[in-house]
């Protein structure tokens, strides 16, 4: 029986590139977020820290799922791919939510900070005056260093970068971990820009900007997880492949039945997503007097031209019919 089980080579060189670039951002934004007092920064750099957790899932599940179909999974592994990219939308979620209690905590802090200063008044005693000489210096070694920027800059180009080329790649395998992960990139590289805005917002004397940029980069994040968790939900239920992609089979199929006279209508034609392939079921109807023989012919030539012109499709279940029979689907 034919199966498409490409390795996915380029899949796997474009994962191993973004996960690297992950390791080097992580580090460098967490690092100058930390030394350099940016809320959005050190949020931007947990957002790559679970970039790279997804790399990981991407890199297993892509491998997994296009692994030769065997006695333990006779259907293949396809859906490993889906489990992938639902993890990922998990990852996503988990993080996006770290993200705003750590900056709705920041918020509050500063918003605290700001009634406290309004509540003083002239008649502070030496000692007050004192411990707000303290205050001073506590609030000199927080001040944001506006070279922080530089961090949140390159990382919004080098995301974007990823973004584009992992999309591709997803693309042309029919991959859902690898675009799901491409758009990781591209919710890192729009969260990078919000810190960017936030940091300068910030370092214009409105400090109130680096948290509240956490706030945004958190909500982000956030509804790109569940827009990914909700599809892939929906492929491991099963959900119908798309009316584009059942014309195409039918146009595929039609083409059949106009070379073979004994091939007199097909009907009830379904398909799914297993991973990054498609395993359909549909049925023919034959002539009657056909011989068992000439009628395997028929469906295994019908089967072929389906897999000749759609690579990604993997199996093809064909009932046949002698006489049109209603179907309750």
């Amino acid at each position: 029986m034919y199966y498409n089980t490409c390795p996915g080579k380029k899949g796997m060189q474009v994962t191993w590139i973004g996960f690297v670039s992950n390791v080097g951002l992580t580090v460098s934004k967490g690092v100058a977020g930390w030394f350099m007092n940016s809320a959005a920064l050190l949020a931007d750099a947990s957002h790559s820290f679970s970039d790279l957790l997804s790399d990981f899932v991407t890199l297993y599940t892509f491998k997994m799922s296009r692994k030769v179909p065997d006695n333990t999974f006779p259907y293949g592994y396809g859906k490993y791919e889906t489990i992938g990219s639902l993890s990922v939308s998990a990852i996503l979620v988990a993080g996006s939510i770290g993200i705003g209690i750590h900056s709705f905590d920041l918020l509050l802090d500063i918003w605290s900070h700001h009634h406290s200063q309004a509540a003083q008044t002239l008649s502070d005693t030496v000692a007050s005056t004192v411990t707000t000489a303290s205050d001073h210096v506590n609030q000199q070694q927080n001040v944001l260093d506006p070279n922080a920027a530089w961090f949140a800059l390159a990382s919004v180009a080098i995301k974007e970068w990823l973004y584009r080329i992992t999309l591709k790649v997803g693309q042309s395998e029919r991959s859902d971990v690898l675009v799901a992960n491409a758009w990781h990139h591209r919710s890192d590289a729009y969260s990078s820009f919000v810190a960017l805005v936030a940091i300068g917002g910030s370092y214009a004397g409105m400090p109130i900007f680096d948290p509240l940029g956490g706030i945004v980069v958190s909500g982000m994040i956030f509804k790109s997880g569940v827009d990914i968790m909700r599809q892939s939900t929906r492929e491991l239920l099963d959900k119908s492949i798309s009316e584009t992609e059942l014309d195409e089979i039918k146009f595929i199929v039609a083409s059949v039945k106009s070379k073979e006279t004994d091939l007199l209508d097909f009907y009830s034609i379904r398909g799914r997503k297993f991973g990054p392939f498609h395993h359909l079921d549909l049925v023919i109807q034959l002539n009657p007097h056909l011989s068992i023989t000439k009628a395997h012919d028929i469906e295994q030539k019908v089967r072929l031209a389906i897999k000749q012109h759609c690579s990604h499709v993997q199996e093809v279940i064909i009932h046949i019919d002698a006489e049109k029979q209603p179907r309750h689907f």
